[in-house]
């Protein structure tokens, strides 16, 4: 009888099971608002303007493209305005009747007049949606973001994917400082905080150029080489090629760079200037008080390899394989501009009062609660801080 009473609560206990797994089922089927494919606009990229109220211009893919032969692959660009982002970005639903979906989007691009917006805040919208991933490119341009949509390269007619391949695919090639949005909020929560962005200029094309199905575009390239500066969240400045080399040099330890050596010896004999990239580089920075002042030291060790290529990638005809040559005259050579261009990143940060170069996130990890006491009574401490440059040049 036991037995029996046992199977039957067995056998009740499974099926009970098999309701609420079907409950569920019907619960999370019920939760999700039907939208086709057909009603959407996928975002690939986002450009954000401000003159007193928000432009959001979207480059977008919709499949079905409309009437203007705008088929799929074909990017559109859309246009929402409005006193905040959320509201904005429904603008562009309101007037196209195309729902944008944010999932895909690489690359929001801020314009110039985002200076007078907190972007701790007005970025917030996109950390904490749920329909935006953390992996997107933020970058700031010159001008106004709209203007740079409405723009293309000769090898790619959509910005967003031009922009990307630029400053995220190739950015360690070319020595490029990308950084994500996640990260460049989180940096905001940190004792410098201070953070950075890729600068983003449209060089137009001289000479006549139109767009791809009638749609005339200016073509051009984008210098993506500076990096622009923030501080709580609010735009500091851009800074120059050699200050932003040298914040690579130190933070990005994955950036290439490249240097040319005038009266150096050559392959072939004789000496002219010769082009030398870095072919690995390592950075441990060390941070400690010293006099009653923080101190901090970048022990940078690189490895130097001749460039023998053109741009094409084409070895020169005939050239006998030989070492990389790189003597002495070319290590200190190297050494003097990596020094120059780290210097001017460290003035740069003391002269803009812009912690971007993390020394408090630095002395914070090394000293905790004593850095931060340190910080209340010295608010200037950037320029009280010695910083010492230590550079190797290995075989």
């Amino acid at each position: 009888m036991k037995e029996k009473n046992n199977k039957n609560k067995s056998i009740f206990l499974k099926a009970a099971a098999a309701l609420l797994v079907c409950a569920v089922l019907l619960w999370l089927a019920g939760s999700y608002v039907e939208s086709p494919l057909t009603d959407r606009a996928v975002v690939l990229g986002l450009g954000i303007d401000y003159d007193g109220e928000y432009t959001v211009t979207a480059e977008v893919v919709a499949p079905g493209g409309g009437e203007e032969g705008g088929g799929s692959g074909q990017s559109k660009v859309l246009t929402g305005k409005g006193e905040t982002l959320p509201l904005a970005i429904h603008d562009i639903y309101g007037t196209t009747g195309k729902n944008p979906s944010l999932g895909q989007t690489g690359i929001v691009l801020l314009g110039q007049g985002m200076k007078d917006v907190n972007l701790s805040h007005a970025l917030g919208f996109f950390v904490f949606s749920d329909a935006f991933k953390d992996g997107v490119t933020l970058a700031w341009c010159d001008g106004d973001a709209k203007e740079v949509f409405s723009t293309a390269t000769p090898v790619d007619s959509m910005v967003s994917f031009g922009l990307q391949t630029i400053i995220q695919k190739s950015g360690k090639k070319t020595g490029v400082s990308a950084n994500f949005m996640q990260n460049f909020i989180e940096d905001m929560t940190e004792p410098s905080g201070a953070s950075y962005v890729t600068n983003v200029r449209f060089i137009k094309e001289e000479g006549e150029n139109g767009g791809q199905n009638g749609q005339r575009k200016e073509e051009g390239s984008y210098d993506c080489s500076a990096v622009s500066v923030f501080k709580n969240g609010s735009f500091v400045a851009t800074l120059d090629d050699d200050q932003s080399r040298g914040f690579a040099m130190v933070f990005d330890e994955g950036a290439f760079d490249n240097f040319a050596v005038k009266g150096a010896e050559t392959l072939l004999g004789g000496k002219d200037t010769v082009s030398v990239g870095i072919a690995s580089k390592k950075v441990e920075k060390t941070y400690k008080m010293e006099n009653g002042a923080p101190a901090v030291t970048y022990d940078v060790k690189v490895r130097l390899g001749r460039i023998k290529t053109d741009v094409s990638g084409n070895v020169v005809d005939f050239l006998p394989k030989t070492d990389d040559m790189i003597d002495d005259y070319i290590k200190n050579n190297v050494k003097e501009q990596i020094s120059a261009l780290i210097d001017a990143a460290v003035s740069a940060s003391v002269s803009l009062d812009c912690d971007f170069m993390r020394v408090a996130d630095g002395m914070y990890k090394a000293l905790g609660g004593e850095w931060t006491e340190y910080m209340k009574s010295h608010p200037d401490y950037l320029s009280e801080a010695a910083v010492y440059t230590k550079l190797t040049i290995e075989n």
